[in-house]
């Protein structure tokens, strides 16, 4: 899911010019939120067979683009300058209140939740920040905290040597993937799973994606000599794209990768080497998205379909962390194992169901519910911190 959604705060905190809004931010955690939902409602196999990796799959980067970007607006329309104004004590309190608050409320339903039905996790995983009844999505609550506490320091360095910043920020993920590649190419024990999911659910590991949105706050146009990176990065990440896409199990490589010239060697070492789909290696296919998407939809909008957008973009936090809950419900329900190993049932072999198409409905159940659930407790949390403001147009994940 995903920084920004702070107005009502920053008029109790003192913000001194006025924010822009961006409905297309607002747009786009929409999608992306729903395509988490969808993502945890399909297999593994039917997203593959679907090509999710260039639509589905992008709802991370997404999140992460866009966390960047309103990190860049946030700080910048605060005027802060110094590491101590970043790390006020002004600043913790809105994450507690905005980050904190929730997830505590959400981990106590988890607790009772998992004490009722049987099943409660004491693994070492809960000093990551899992719950003590997993649901799909828990990964990205660590990655969230952690930005906490990275984010001002990257601003920070942003606004003294802009490109030099976004340069550590790939450097990151590039020494967190050399991590699991020279020190753990496998897991070959519950502690190495334990390590492995500790560095990918670090905030480190994502820095390429949030470098991009920081960078994109102070320019948020694609025609831009500022922003030219995005097209030979788009070129780059759909070749590599069309090569993680077609991975044959048996030789473990693309398309591309099995050509046998130095070309081909370099995309299976890459792929080798960079694991996984949420990866700098792709993201240049999400930030022309995202430029697309703050191109083609204005800035501004009304009506009825626009506000419910407007307001969904508003609750995705709240949203993704009521869809942990249902779909860990959902997930138990249908395969025990699921929720004790963090893994997708086949639902339609569980379920017997006649026809992948029962996949639709089965998708816009958990959407309705989640997306119902987690405006609502958005709006009574609203209600219960903000009640004695008016100010509104809040902007984050």
């Amino acid at each position: 899911m995903i920084e920004g959604e702070e107005a009502v705060e920053e008029v109790q905190f003192g913000l001194r010019k006025a924010r822009p809004y961006y409905f297309q931010i607002d747009v786009l955690k929409a999608v992306a939120i729903g395509f988490v939902i969808l993502d945890h409602s399909l297999t593994w196999g039917i997203k593959g067979a679907l090509g999710g990796i260039f639509w589905e799959r992008l709802s991370i980067p997404f999140f992460l683009i866009v966390m960047g970007f309103n990190m860049g607006n946030s700080f910048e329309y605060r005027e802060h300058k110094s590491l101590k104004d970043l790390y006020s004590l002004a600043y913790f309190k809105r994450k507690l209140k905005r980050y904190v608050f929730p997830f505590v409320i959400l981990w106590l339903a988890s607790l009772a939740l998992g004490t009722t039905l049987g099943y409660i996790d004491t693994s070492e995983y809960l000093l990551l920040g899992y719950l003590p009844f997993w649901g799909p999505g828990n990964w990205f609550i660590p990655l969230l905290f952690g930005s906490i506490l990275i984010f001002p320091i990257v601003y920070w360095l942003f606004k003294r040597a802009p490109l030099a910043t976004v340069g550590l920020c790939f450097l990151s993920e590039l020494v967190m993937q050399y991590l699991l590649w020279f020190l753990y190419p496998a897991a070959t024990t519950a502690y190495d799973s334990f390590i492995i999911t500790a560095i990918r659910v670090n905030i480190l590991f994502f820095l390429p994606a949030v470098g991009i949105g920081l960078w994109f706050s102070r320019e948020p146009v694609l025609p831009s000599k500022h922003n030219w990176f995005v097209y030979p990065y788009l070129a780059i990440s759909v070749l590599f794209m069309i090569d993680y896409a077609s991975i044959s199990p048996a030789t473990g490589k693309g398309i591309l990768g099995s050509m046998p010239n130095i070309i081909g060697g370099f995309f299976a070492f890459t792929q080798d080497f960079i694991k996984g789909d949420y990866t700098l290696i792709f993201y240049g296919y999400a930030a022309f998205l995202v430029f697309a998407t703050m191109l083609l939809v204005p800035q501004n909008a009304s009506g009825p379909f626009q506000r419910f957008i407007k307001r969904v973009g508003r609750s995705t936090y709240h949203i993704l962390l009521f869809q942990i809950f249902w779909m860990s419900i959902v997930y138990w329900s249908l395969s025990q194992a699921s929720v004790v190993e963090h893994a997708i049932p086949v639902f339609d072999v569980v379920l017997g169901w006649p026809s992948l198409l029962f996949y639709i409905p089965f998708y816009l159940l958990n959407l309705s519910i989640a997306f119902a659930g987690g405006m609502l407790w958005y709006e009574a949390e609203k209600r219960l911190f903000y009640r004695h403001r008016s100010h509104e147009g809040r902007q984050m994940l």
